[in-house]
Parts: C-alpha cells; structure tokens; sequence
C-alpha cells in the first residue's frame, strides 16, 4: 500500500524509539476523554534546547515548541502553560529525566512537560523530542528525528501526533491533509495544504472548473469532478504519482458529488443518464453500475455512513432540498431534516453519530443532526458558512465561511468551538479532510 505523501523533502531518514517510548496502560498515569473538549489538562511546552551549541540559525528551538503548541491547543483538551510562568531555566537544564528540576513544573500546575533539544550537521538536524509526566516525575515517550530544515514542520506535527495518541489512545489529525477549491479568475483549481493551512500547493492543472474533490479512506486517491472537454467527469488522481485517469461512466453526462466508500472499493455520485439526477454507485473504474434513487426530484451529494450500511443525501423531491438517508442498496428512505429551506452538503461523521450540513437560514450557517433527525444544532452564526467536512477523528469540522470578507476555509471543534482560520485571501471553498496517516 502506499503511503500518503511519502515524497516528504529529506524527512524522516532515521526514527529511533527512547527505550520506554510508546504507548502504556500503568494505572497510575493519567489519560484524556476527547470527548466533550475541555481544556483542563495542563501541560507545558518549553523552547528545544540546542545540544551542540552551534546558533539557531533555523529556528528549530521555537518553531517545535510553537508548532506542538498550536497542534495541542487545537483540539480543545489542553491547558497550554504560558512560557512567562516558567520557573526552570530550559538553557540551563537538561532534557533527561534526571536533569530536570520536576517540582518547578509541578508549582505551576504542569501535568505534563514537553522537552527536547536539537543538533545541526550541514544541511541535516537532529531533533530529539519527550513528553514527561510531572507528577509524579516519569518518562513517558521519546523520540529522535533526522531530517532537513525544511522537515521541521513536519518533525513536529509528527510529534504532537505521539503526544496525542500517548495522552488519548486515540490517534492524532497532525499530520493529515484539507484538499479544497481555489478560484482564480475563472479557473477553479483543486489545491491541498496541512490541516492547519500551512504548505497549500496545487493539485489539479485542468484550466477550467473543477469541483468536490474527495479523499479516498487509503489517502492513495483523490475524486473530482472537472469540466476539462466541456462536461463534468470523474477524475481519480494518485496523490503521490499525480497520475489521473477518466473514471466518468457516462462521458457526455452529468458525474458530480463523488463519494467514496467507507472500505474505498465503490464511488456513490449523481448522473443524469436516465433523464434525472439520480444517485448511483459504482466500482473505481467506473463500472459495476447500480442504481439507488428513483424520484422526480434532484438527488445528489451523497455520503456513507462510516459502516457502509446507510447513505445520507440531498434530494428536493418534497419541494424544497432536504436532508435524507437510505440503505446502502436504496431502500428504506427517511427525511431527517425539517427546520430550514434549503438544506445540503451533508457529510456524516467517521464516529457514526453526527451528520454535518449546510442550512440557509438568512445566510448559510453549519449544523450538526444525529442520523434518526434527532438533536438537531446549529454551530456557526458569523457570515456565510457552507461545505463542512469532518476530521478522520470525527472531532472537529473544517467550512468555507465569508465572516472576515471573501471565503476561506476554516477549521472548528464539532461543537462549534475554537474556529480557527486557514487560508487567507483569495476564493477557497469545498474542503475535504484525508484520513489520518498510518
């Protein structure tokens, strides 16, 4: 299998485990509940210490500490300690267990520390990063990474990634990526960036409109929809050969709103060949074709559910569009959204719990819904929010909105919490989050 993104410049030559590094079930450490977010656990995060003396020239000492910082803090569970309330001189001390003075973290209130330091040889750096419980004083996980000045991000979102895992069981979005729309005149290219909107770059070179691009649950793949020759097809492109292929059906036709499913063999999209918008489902190769709904009304944008048992669409077949569901074969239709006129983009959580969408009320505003129509919640308020997609973690929702002003992407906690800007300036709308790395 591949692995997503495994062209990362000069990173990862070398990964060394600290002996007592990974995951451990003692009784007597302390674990997060993800869920519901509060950010009780306190934890401090100091500058990397350089091992060899030589100057900082890149930067490395608070680029990590920043990085894991804002990594952390993104998730709502953590209390990250001020750096002013520091009582240790991290020059002055060491980064092993023996070398650290544990009550001065412990005074103001550290459950956990962050320490690491770095060395440079040429163009290569050496980063050592450990995560230690305060009290009582214990090595938790370490790690050692080789890489070039431009791995730095990458070495420390990897990091936040065994951090979270250690302190959750659960695994980490660190390193995963947002696939999106860029409008630029009247081109309308797919782009990808990090989660947290660093290192965007051009994906598609189409010169023309493309649409909801989708990332296949391997991470190997991304679906889209392009007018490249004049009517929307299919595209699959691998996201590490950039090698595409027409999986368009039905060429001359309407092939829009890919969706993958959950185990990556089949694709739910909406064609028009029987006259109709209708959903159907397909194998990668655009075959094996099978037919779902069968209504006067317009029925797109389908979504899995994460067991491969229901789809969730949008159809306006009770006069106006609206939020459905259905067996993964068709049967068994249910309307679940009642409040709004125009409800769309449904996208249903990997957690199997939620279902995201869009709603107009006024303007556009994003809402959560359990799959029955129960427990229906709006969570944003500020502008025009539309195209939500969930995290791989099912905790937190990436949007386009217009509340500063043109539209850009953002990422929130699922309930509505911590927004946090990610792209700025330009037209960047209908994001899709990748599965996490393995």
């Amino acid at each position: 299998m591949k692995i997503l993104f495994k062209i990362l410049v000069g990173l990862f030559v070398y990964i060394f485990l600290f002996p007592g590094g990974g995951f451990s079930q003692d009784s007597g450490r302390t674990y997060i509940t993800v869920w519901p977010p509060k950010a009780v656990y306190p934890i401090a995060i100091v500058d990397f210490k350089s091992l060899d003396g030589k100057s900082d020239i890149n930067n490395v000492s608070k680029q990590m500490a920043e990085i894991i910082s804002n990594d952390l803090d993104f998730t709502g569970l953590f209390k990250i300690l001020d750096p002013a309330s520091f009582l240790e001189n991290h020059q002055g001390s060491g980064i092993t267990e023996k070398d650290i003075d544990f009550q001065s973290w412990s005074v103001i209130g550290a459950q956990s520390l962050v320490k690491g330091g770095f060395s440079q040889q040429g163009n290569q750096i050496t980063i050592e990063a450990r995560l230690f419980d305060v009290n009582p004083p214990s090595f938790r996980i370490g790690r050692r990474y080789i890489g070039t000045k431009e791995a730095i991000r990458k070495i420390a979102h990897k990091f936040s990634n065994q951090i979270y895992t250690e302190l959750t069981g659960e695994p980490g979005i660190f390193e995963t990526q947002i696939a999106f729309v860029k409008a630029e005149g009247k081109q309308k290219e797919v782009y990808t960036m990090d989660y947290d909107g660093y290192n965007g770059r051009r994906f598609s070179y189409h010169g023309t409109v493309t649409l909801s691009p989708r990332w296949s649950p391997d991470g190997n793949w991304i679906a889209f929809t392009s007018y490249k020759g004049g009517s929307p097809n299919l595209i699959i492109k691998d996201v590490v050969t950039r090698k595409e292929y027409v999986a368009s059906p039905y060429r001359l036709d309407l092939n829009i709103s890919p969706a993958w499913s959950p185990d990556g063999t089949e694709i739910a999209l909406t064609l028009k060949k029987d006259g109709n918008p209708e959903i159907y489902v397909m194998d990668r190769q655009g075959k094996a074709i099978r037919r779902l709904t069968n209504d006067r009304g317009i029925d797109v944008s389908p979504t899995w559910s994460p067991d491969g048992q229901k789809i969730a669409f949008v159809s306006d077949r009770g006069g106006s569009p609206q939020i459905y569901t259905m067996d993964g074969y068709g049967g068994n239709v249910q309307r679940i959204t009642f409040e709004g006129q125009y409800n769309s983009e449904p996208d249903w959580s990997p957690r199997g719990d939620k279902i995201v969408y869009s709603t107009q009320r006024g303007s556009f505003q994003i809402c959560t819904i359990n799959p029955d129509g129960t427990g229906n919640i709006q969570l944003t308020s500020e502008g025009s929010n539309e195209s939500p997609k969930w995290s791989s973690d099912g905790l937190h929702i990436v949007f386009s909105s217009t509340r500063v002003g043109g539209k850009n992407l953002y990422a929130m906690l699922a309930n509505g919490t911590k927004v946090k800007q990610l792209t700025k300036g330009g037209t960047n709308y209908s994001p899709s989050w990748s599965p996490s790395l393995p």
